[in-house]
């Protein structure tokens, strides 16, 4: 139920693309007046594609599109419920979230997005509407293109194969592979053998740099479909899929089609297909925009993840809105230092030039905030929100948190908001104050924010609860930074509970600096903490746990000294410890050693549903294993067994002994 001040409300209808009320419908202290974000259509000169000629800049001004919508057509997909995505976490992950990715998406991402029309023009032209000055051509550029691959295993009959380089692999090393599937023409960066390139394709360009190239080619192929939808931007460390969530339930809850794209998947209405990647391939992502545009969606709603904006995924696409949910010590192994990490990030608001179309929307409480709001053109508006600093636009004005839910009451500059969530802990507070001040940003109306953010009744790995009538509480939760795993901890104590346990692991082939730190925080912040695998690749997994125990000045030498295989020493500070380097037994631990009043946390993957080990993806789900290992537990006491003979549930961790 909203509760909000006296305020007259412009009766509307939202009209595809463009969201809510041509009148303003909240006027906010901007320095500047302006109509509601999503009812003003683009106006602004378009940026030249990145040549050796132009001087591109993705904050570039854009120009008025004369696109022409696709006609509508069905989505050729079927719904699925089972949590199978996919994160940059994946076995992919070293293709997926460097330039050397030769998959730009799962192999049957195009079929299930297949439509009635097919995208096509001759590489002359797409190389006009792109811009490209090439260094040199060969062959016929009127050979018609029907697709576009950066992935010689995705060529089918009709493509033009883009060789892009990375770190780990060339995709001019795969030009036979390319041709021999049937590719129609090779743009490349590097001198090759171009009659052996022609006795199979039609034509070679040469460019200087294919990479940068590859994001312009795509939106232009596919006609440009962002300016076509209203396009919000999440970025931050954490928070950035349920704000995401939220954010789509108030703009569907205000009349608007709306598409998401992030870690949970990329979603158009009911339909969705597993994500790679958090924010998906330059290619990828216009073919996905250029089909909701088809199937009548007029709203986006998409993670912009570090590596996504680094790598130019999202050079050409226009968004409208940019948000910074929080910043934090994550993807050191890709960027190299916190500073580097922060300037990626910053690429999303260095776009906000606009002050009559773009909006940034700003967690003020956070140290980099300031950063974010420097970005781009200061006279852009910003809406800010927070809990800690009084002068925060929108602000919790009442808090109520239980293990079952949330209610606030929320203070904006339109009006006062109450919301009854079931999301859990104070971190999920910042995320609805986020989508909140989106909502306001927009001008989306206060009835329908909270219709919105109400309807949202839980994210998948997010603070999820397991259920198998137990007497103690079982949260499963995506948690696998340090930042994270101390403010899961923090909203979990706050509930009060007699125990916390906790279960985590780190990564394999990742950031190794925040092992140790993860280690400290689960140790300061939990009664009991048992180490475990999670990912760990092609690492040994006992060289991770090994550099976690650093976290409480221990080797595993020193954990097996103190007995540590029999029973779970006690650390100085009094909490207890257990490593093991199995997953599944060390769920069934915690569950076992559950008692009454307890709350056990299961951090790091969350709706993840694999274990990477070597180079081989198991199926395993924190869920599913917490369930079973409940039900195990239960079976094993109704057939009056002692589990505390057990090594995981000796009956010195009684909570009484603690």
């Amino acid at each position: 139920m909203a509760f909000v001040a006296p305020f007259s409300f412009p009766q509307c209808s939202p009209s595809p693309p463009l969201l809510f009320c041509s009148s303003p419908l909240l006027p906010l202290p901007f320095s500047k007046p302006s109509h509601s974000l999503l009812s003003i259509r683009r106006s602004l000169p378009t940026p030249s594609a990145t040549t050796r000629d132009s001087n591109f800049h993705p904050a570039s001004p854009k120009k008025h599109p004369k696109f022409q919508p696709f006609r509508p057509h069905g989505l050729a997909l079927t719904s699925d419920d089972r949590n199978h995505e996919e994160t940059p976490t994946t076995l992919l992950h070293e293709e997926a979230e460097t330039k050397n990715s030769r998959s730009d998406v799962c192999s049957d991402m195009s079929c299930a997005y297949k439509t009635e029309y097919e995208h096509q023009m001759t590489l002359a032209e797409l190389l006009d509407k792109s811009g490209v000055l090439p260094v040199s051509v060969y062959g016929n550029l009127d050979v018609s293109i029907t697709g576009i691959q950066q992935d010689s295993r995705e060529i089918t009959a009709g493509d033009l194969f883009v060789c892009c380089a990375g770190s780990k692999t060339d995709g001019h090393l795969y030009l036979s592979e390319a041709c021999d599937r049937g590719a129609a023409a090779v743009l490349a960066d590097k001198e090759i053998n171009k009659d052996e390139i022609l006795d199979h394709c039609k034509a070679l360009v040469i460019v200087e740099d294919t990479n940068s190239l590859l994001p312009v080619l795509a939106a232009s192929f596919y006609g440009h479909p962002s300016r076509s939808l209203s396009v919000v931007g999440i970025t931050g460390t954490n928070g950035k899929t349920t704000t995401a969530s939220l954010v789509k339930s108030i703009f569907e809850a205000a009349g608007s089609t709306t598409g998401m794209l992030g870690t949970l998947g990329y979603f158009h209405g009911d339909n969705k297909l597993e994500a790679p990647n958090t924010t998906p391939g330059a290619v990828t992502v216009q073919r996905l925009m250029a089909e909701m545009v088809g199937n009548g969606t007029n709203a986006l709603v998409m993670e912009a993840s570090s590596h996504g904006l680094e790598m130019g995924r999202c050079d050409e696409i226009e968004f409208d809105v940019a948000v910074f949910t929080n910043l934090t010590r994550d993807h050191l192994d890709f960027h190299g230092t916190e500073e580097k990490y922060r300037e990626s990030k910053g690429k999303l608001f260095a776009r906000m030039v606009d002050p009559g179309r773009h909006r940034k929307v700003v967690n003020i409480d956070d140290p980099s905030a300031s950063y974010f709001i420097a970005q781009g053109n200061a006279d852009v508006p910003v809406v800010t929100f927070g809990m800690e600093k009084k002068d925060a636009d929108v602000k919790p004005l009442t808090l109520e948190l239980s293990l079952f839910g949330t209610r606030v009451m929320i203070g904006t500059p339109q009006g006062i908001l109450e919301i009854t969530s079931g999301m859990v802990g104070r971190y999920n507070v910042y995320n609805i104050l986020a989508a909140v001040a989106v909502g306001i940003a927009v001008g989306a109306p206060l009835e329908d924010i909270v219709k919105g953010i109400e309807g949202v009744k839980g994210v998948p790995g997010r603070c999820e609860l397991v259920d198998e009538g137990q007497s103690f509480a079982v949260v499963v939760d995506y948690a696998h930074t340090p930042d994270a795993l101390s403010r899961l901890l923090d909203a979990m104590r706050e509930l009060g509970p007699r125990r916390i346990i906790t279960v985590f692991g780190c990564g394999g082939e990742r950031d190794k600096g925040k092992r140790p730190l993860m280690t400290k925080i689960a140790c300061d912040k939990s009664d009991v903490v048992i180490l475990t695998s999670d990912n760990p690749r092609n690492e040994d997994p006992l060289d991770i746990l090994d550099d976690m125990l650093m976290g409480v000045g221990w080797t595993m030498q020193d954990y097996l000294r103190h007995g540590g295989i029999y029973s779970y020493p006690m650390l100085p500070n009094g909490r207890r410890l257990f490593v093991h380097d199995i997953r599944r037994v060390a769920l069934q631990a915690a569950a076992a050693m559950g008692e009454e009043g307890d709350i056990i946390v299961v951090a790091g993957k969350g709706h993840e549903t694999y274990q990477i080990e070597g180079d081989k993806k198991k199926f395993f789900d924190d869920r599913e294993e917490c369930r079973e290992a409940l039900r195990y537990v239960h079976e094993l006491r109704r057939a009056g067994i002692d589990i505390s003979e057990l090594p995981w549930g000796s009956s010195s961790l009684s909570s009484s002994n603690l």
